[in-house]
């Protein structure tokens, strides 16, 4: 076969090449070895986030790697850090294979009987990359706590975090908040005399919100001194590290706890009021505008479950002779209105139902709350993808057994479509028969 001569020619045989899908899964490779090292230090979080989830990888730590490999034994090079803007992420990578396969494994081959197995099993692994993108893109994921007896159909997003506004309202009126991405704040990281700020307004607010002094992990503190700026009624906020004390790795997004300066601007007087919102606050900053009361905070998105769980038991079994937990298991049940679903959830056992899963996350027997009553916290997923990864599977498992049955038929001089017809009827009889018998 002659080179391909034009410019669009030669960029297809590129995007189709062996050589290009060698290189994406040699980066792929250095990818997980980089990750795996840094996440002694660093933890799995940042490390995914770092070399998984990101378009580029921003830097890798040499010092971190080297000590994950114990050659610091040998040589202590200290606190090395290796800036790099141009070594490709996860997210490019997956992306740019995902090309390669389609253009090579689906467009370029050739069609014919003998590669029918080869293109089923491109297309299986087509679909789970793009499934990988769509729990990336969409999937949605957060906590559930429930007490014994208690009932409840929202669930706190683990990551997203979101600044309401909610207008005091007489009991029995109904309730509405407007809502403030986190997208819109989180680069207001700096202090309040000299950092950014970013106003907010809205027409069925009688005030501007401007938020300013944003900080991903912080607490309030008294301004003992007096003598501070930024001071908000005698506190300010004070930065926090993100590496947990007790083994030194980044902790997770959902333990780090936000913080922000609140500025309300009435819109007729102008008349300022300053606050402090913190995600970890016992109770909303209120703010008077006229004769009416606004409620703000800082806190995690919330997202409302189509039917409401109730925790009827929880308990937990330990190892004999040990503290460690065994299995948790729960008793709830599902409420759709009127109607009632008893369901049983345990770790690796998840309630499934309307797009959701429910795992088991976490047992209180309530020693650390100083109470009797027991608590379950319960991982809420919502995955449009949940299933794509097993079908994926089941359907690269199927292209491969028709292409090494027809490799063997024709080895063997037999039928190769009576030898794959008969080796899938023979294969799906028996997952039948075993789904029948369990």
């Amino acid at each position: 076969m002659s080179a391909p001569t034009s410019f669009p020619a030669r960029v297809f045989a590129f995007l189709s090449s062996f050589g290009l899908a060698t290189f994406v899964l040699t980066m792929l490779l250095i990818l997980t070895f980089l990750g795996t090292l840094e996440q002694a230090e660093y933890g799995l979080v940042a490390s995914q986030a770092r070399y998984f989830e990101s378009v580029f990888v921003d830097r890798i730590d040499i010092g971190a790697c080297w000590r994950a490999l114990a050659l610091d034994a040998y040589w202590d090079i200290g606190n090395v850090v290796l800036p790099v803007n141009i070594l490709p992420g996860g997210y490019t990578l997956m992306g740019i294979l995902f090309v390669n396969m389609f253009v090579g494994g689906l467009i370029r081959i050739r069609k014919s009987p003998r590669t029918i197995g080869v293109v089923i099993s491109h297309f299986a692994i087509l679909f789970m990359i793009a499934a990988g993108a769509v729990t990336y893109h969409f999937a949605k994921e957060g906590i559930l706590n429930l007490a014994e007896g208690q009932t409840h159909d929202e669930f706190q997003s683990f990551h997203e975090r979101v600044i309401e506004i909610e207008k005091v309202v007489p009991e029995g009126q109904k309730r509405t908040a407007l809502v403030i991405d986190q997208r819109f704040f989180t680069d207001l990281s700096n202090s309040t005399d000299h950092g950014k700020a970013r106003t907010f307004t809205h027409e069925s607010l009688p005030f501007d919100l401007v938020i300013t002094n944003w900080k991903q992990h912080a607490e309030p503190k008294r301004d003992s001194s007096g003598t501070r700026g930024d001071a908000v009624d005698g506190y300010f906020i004070q930065e926090l590290s993100k590496l947990d004390p007790k083994n030194g790795q980044l902790q997770a997004d959902e333990a780090l706890s936000q913080a922000c300066v609140a500025v309300v601007k009435d819109k007729k007087t102008g008349a300022e009021q300053r606050g402090i919102l913190w995600e970890f606050a016992a109770a909303p900053w209120t703010a008077t505008v006229g004769a009416d009361k606004y409620l703000i905070n800082i806190g995690r998105r919330s997202y409302r479950l189509p039917f409401a769980i109730r925790l009827d038991h929880t308990e937990q079994e330990k190892h004999p002779g040990t503290e460690r937990a065994r299995r948790f298991t729960s008793k709830v049940t599902k409420l759709h209105g009127e109607r009632e679903e008893k369901r049983v959830v345990t770790m690796n056992e998840p309630v499934r139902g309307e797009g959701y899963a429910i795992f088991q996350s976490s047992f209180d027997d309530g020693s650390s709350s100083g109470s009797s009553v027991k608590r379950s916290g319960f991982q809420v997923v919502e995955n449009p993808s949940d299933h794509w990864p097993l079908i994926s599977c089941i359907i690269v498992a199927i292209g491969l057994l028709i292409h090494f049955v027809m490799m063997l038929a024709r080895a063997m001089k037999w039928n190769p479509w009576i030898a794959v017809s008969s080796t899938l009827f023979v294969v799906t009889a028996g997952f039948v028969l075993a789904y029948w018998k369990l």
